[in-house]
């Protein structure tokens, strides 16, 4: 037994609520963006974070009420109880899961730095209470019904069901963490591709600029010259303007050459609108990157386009 629930009951809790805190993040964008978006981190209908905050919920609710003496049981314990020990550790989770991707990955996926009274934007009050008011509902309204639900599943057959389910969990997870690694990797080749185009542009405009203070400092030369020497003088200055015409003209194709470069990991990053990185972009719309932030707007703009 796990705090008053076995094994068998805890990989159910957990699985459902992954599921259920899916289904309420696509509802709730579905309503305030007026379009249905995968919002998870992970490709399938699956929430992990919320799955691990009402396991931990119960596991808290029953080590409390073991240690004050009250009964545990969801259908009769105080809501008052349910509320805070819901706010703490919901908050909690929700607190540990940022900084760890914001630390694994070099991006915060959610950011509350707009709201008020917020924790370096992971946490903020407002959520907070949402948390805690959703999960005191979900214990005493729902938890007894998906408690009943579990228990009447025949327990071979749930059994099977838990095994395919968690292998696919974790075939996830695997998939979506090195999705992540190859969009950071990609990040950093369109940022290494757009410093050697800036690198580029101002080379050839310290050419072009030194190239016309030299035919400007000619021409004042030019006029102290004489008559005769005046043809060798203009045939001079236009052999300077021919080569830079032709710096110009081979540093425009070098720049064409790496933009189509740029373009081409932007259309490989947002091809699949299902699945991948692309996604994850959209999943996510208010990512933050650490080092690539302005290649994440580029690429955002590219698929609001």
């Amino acid at each position: 037994m796990i705090c008053g629930m076995t094994m068998y009951q805890v990989l159910w809790f957990f699985m459902i609520y992954a599921v259920v805190g899916w289904v309420i993040e696509v509802s709730y964008h579905a309503v305030t963006l007026g379009k249905v978006i995968n919002r998870g981190f992970l490709n399938g209908p699956l929430c992990p974070v919320y799955g691990a905050g009402v396991i931990m919920v119960l596991i808290v609710l029953y080590l409390t009420g073991v240690a004050f003496g009250f009964d545990t049981d969801v259908s009769v314990v105080s809501p008052m109880i349910l509320f805070i020990i819901g706010i703490i550790f919901a908050t909690l989770i929700e607190l540990v899961a940022g900084f760890l991707l914001d630390k694994l990955f070099h991006a915060r996926w959610w950011d509350y730095s707009d709201r008020k009274f917020n924790l370096n934007g992971y946490i903020c009050l407002e959520f907070s209470i949402i948390w805690g008011l959703a999960i005191a509902f979900v214990l005493r309204i729902v938890q007894p019904t998906f408690a009943g639900i579990v228990n009447h599943i025949p327990r071979m057959l749930g059994i099977i069901l838990l095994i395919v389910m968690y292998i696919t969990f974790v075939a996830d997870i695997i998939i979506t963490v090195l999705t992540v690694l190859k969009l950071n990797k990609e990040l950093e080749r369109m940022e290494k591709i757009q410093r050697d185009i800036l690198r580029m542009s101002d080379e050839m405009s310290e050419v072009i600029g030194n190239s016309t203070i030299k035919v400007v400092n000619k021409i004042e030369a030019g006029k102290a010259e004489a008559a005769e020497k005046r043809g060798d003088f203009y045939a001079s200055v236009i052999d300077k303007k021919e080569e830079r015409d032709a710096k110009r003209a081979e540093y425009q194709s070098k720049r064409a050459e790496l933009e189509e470069k740029v373009e081409h990991i932007k259309t490989q990053i947002m091809y699949r609108r299902l699945f991948g990185t692309r996604r994850l972009i959209t999943a996510f719309p208010n990512i933050k990157h650490e080092r690539f932030q302005a290649q994440l707007d580029a690429l955002r703009a590219r698929r609001d386009k």
